[in-house]
């Protein structure tokens, strides 16, 4: 069963992760050959701290907050690529270089 606001990607032990990305509701599967990923596909907050230098070398503090949600189409691509934590991965890198980018540009 796949709840509200989640996704799920199948993973087939003979064919390996499947293209259908399966929506609410109850669907059928074949006991210990598929086995299904559940992703939560809802607007989540995420707040990110960075402490960067400015132009004139002062540090600044700074807290970002973002609101993520993974695009549904491409679920099986990012679980296969990046995995069920794909926003622990990704996240925090990206978020830093623009914040340190926007801090440089405006200092």
């Amino acid at each position: 069963a796949v709840d509200a606001g989640h996704r799920a990607v199948i993973f087939d032990r003979f064919r390996g992760v499947q293209d259908v990305v399966v929506g609410e509701g109850t669907h059928f599967l074949i006991p210990w050959v598929q086995k299904p990923i559940i992703f939560d596909c809802r607007s989540r907050p995420r707040n990110v701290p960075v402490i960067t230098g400015s132009k004139d070398l002062q540090n600044v503090n700074i807290t970002l907050r973002i609101l993520f949600r993974p695009v549904t189409a491409q679920l099986p691509r990012i679980f296969t690529s990046i995995g069920e934590d794909y926003d622990e991965r990704v996240l925090p890198s990206i978020t830093t270089e623009i914040l340190k980018s926007v801090v440089v540009s405006t200092a």
